[in-house]
């Protein structure tokens, strides 16, 4: 039997609740602003060198399964999505969803990895209020 895996559960049921997204800069600012929701969640427990060594480690090991986030970069901010803009702009768009769902489970699981499950709530809460904004998102539905 397979096990479950709430943080894809819980991404699966924020994706899907979200509406259409059509465009790439829709998405790309939809998954910034859910991983900048989780990193300033995060930030309160952490502290800003941990959680920089582990959405670090995250973006690595996504970018060796979707070379184009390597254009994503951390800094003691959080994730910075200046050149992963441009590099958005020639990914399909499926694929593009694909790989920023991938950060986002993949974060949730080592947070929760790495805390016991402590902090899974809250990070789960956070990203369910994370919305498309139709006026910056275009190509999105509300």
């Amino acid at each position: 039997m397979r096990e479950r895996n709430i943080h894809r559960e819980t991404v699966k049921a924020w994706r899907d609740g979200r509406g259409a997204i059509t465009s790439p800069d829709a998405l790309v600012n939809l998954y910034e602003r859910a991983l900048d929701a989780l990193w300033r969640r995060a930030h309160m427990s952490l502290g800003e060198i941990t959680l920089m060594a582990i959405v670090d480690r995250v973006l690595h090991d996504g970018s060796g399964k979707f070379p184009h986030l390597v254009a994503l970069k951390v800094e003691t901010s959080g994730v910075q999505f200046g050149a992963f803009r441009l590099a958005a702009q020639g990914v399909d768009l499926a694929l593009l969803e694909e790989s920023l769902e991938f950060l986002v489970v993949e974060l949730l699981r080592v947070f929760g990895t790495l805390t016991g499950e402590i902090l899974t709530p809250g990070l789960h809460a956070e990203l369910s209020k994370v919305r498309v904004h139709p006026e910056t998102d275009k190509g999105g539905t509300p």
